[in-house]
């Protein structure tokens, strides 16, 4: 019990850096087109192929410090997945900075809320700890089968829940592009951070990973059958 609650805030911390790392390429893919092309050349490249050589400019600054090559590996491949997405999937309504500013008034409200006039904290406005884990990519494949007029049957994403789930940890980074492909096709959307997490995790918790991915995946496909 004691070891749980220090786990769960690692968790939490790791998925917070590996949700930034996730909105800081698809800043860049939007706001430079040759950052985007050099991060495209690396789909299911291994991080010594000549043609990730432009990625280590961009991506190393990005890396937990002194993180070893399979983490390395996993954050290089969420970076390719993301640069490989249409042009239209980076189009945005407002300016990087608009949308930074927005961020840090929503955040400054909710910290006010959680104060009271007197200067203590407002218990009632505490907000909820946060759920152990993003979307999976379980889940996206799910979405993109019940989603309105989409283009996957069922009988496909299940047969790409299956094989995802049965691969090495080279596999799965080999694998993920045609399935990204297919989620993309549907319109589902991806939680990158999440995806980052469970392969940054893959080497040592590939079960309990594919395990929650299956059931995310006929969790929501089910629900739709009853609809």
């Amino acid at each position: 019990m004691t070891s749980q609650a220090p786990e769960t805030s690692k968790r939490h911390r790791n998925r917070a850096a590996y949700a930034a790392f996730a909105q800081h390429i698809e800043r860049l893919c939007r706001t430079d087109p040759g950052a985007r092309a050099a991060l495209r050349a690396g789909l299911r490249r291994d991080l010594d192929h000549p043609r990730t050589r432009a990625m280590h400019r961009l991506l190393t600054p990005r890396l937990p410090e002194g993180c070893d090559d399979k983490t390395a590996q996993a954050h290089y491949t969420v970076a390719s997945l993301i640069a490989a997405q249409p042009r239209h999937a980076f189009a945005r309504d407002q300016d990087d900075d608009q949308e930074l500013d927005a961020d840090t008034a929503d955040e400054q409200g909710a910290q006010n809320k959680q104060v009271r006039p007197d200067g203590q904290p407002n218990e009632k406005a505490a907000p909820p700890d946060p759920a152990p884990y993003g979307s999976s990519f379980g889940a996206t494949l799910g979405q993109a089968v019940i989603a309105k007029g989409a283009s996957m049957r069922l009988s496909a994403a299940e047969s790409r829940i299956n094989l995802l789930t049965r691969q090495s940890l080279r596999g799965i980074h080999l694998h993920l592009p045609g399935a990204v492909n297919q989620v993309r096709a549907a319109d589902a959307s991806i939680d990158w951070g999440q995806l980052l997490a469970d392969l940054v995790d893959w080497p040592y918790q590939s079960g309990r990973i594919s395990r929650r991915w299956l059931q995310d995946f006929y969790r929501i496909t089910a629900r739709a059958d009853q609809d």
